[in-house]
């Protein structure tokens, strides 16, 4: 099923490496189902977080992970999901949601971590100007759509 998708998306490994934040080794092992120990091949079932990233990198949707017997990760998959959307999600506990958000402000901080203040800047200033350019465009297409509704029917 994953290898499958892998060959359907166009992606490269490293691509999928990047987009899930797996390692290139533990992605060539989810895809191909073999890890080898001491030069001898043995069958590698990857964990439900693992598959988790890959299936939603790949597209796969919920109920295909269903129909292989990984409900648990279809049902990860599903939460992940919706927190991707900006969707209230429920937790079984309080506990259990307060590990989430502490576990979301810990990698933000790790990720944040990684840049330099500078870059930080750069990166938000671009992304005001990419947003001022396509507001602009925006702008543009509304003017044009009032400016030839107004002179229909001619």
């Amino acid at each position: 099923m994953l290898k499958a998708a892998y060959r359907n998306s166009g992606l490269t490994v490293a691509d999928l490496a990047s987009a899930t934040g797996l390692s290139v080794g533990t992605v060539h092992i989810a895809l191909n189902g073999i890890r080898y120990r001491d030069g001898k091949a043995k069958v590698a079932i990857p964990p439900d977080r693992t598959l988790v990233k890959l299936a939603s990198a790949l597209r796969i949707h919920p109920d295909v992970l269903r129909v292989h017997d990984r409900a648990r990760a279809a049902d990860l998959l599903v939460e992940a999901s919706r927190v991707e959307a900006g969707e209230e999600v429920s937790f079984a506990s309080e506990r259990e949601a307060q590990a989430a958000v502490a576990g979301r402000y810990v990698l933000a901080r790790q990720v944040l971590a990684a840049f330099s203040d500078e870059e930080l800047r750069a990166e938000l200033e671009r992304r005001d100007r990419s947003e001022q350019i396509l507001m602009h465009r925006q702008d543009e297409a509304d003017l044009a759509e009032t400016l030839t509704t107004d002179r229909w029917p001619l």
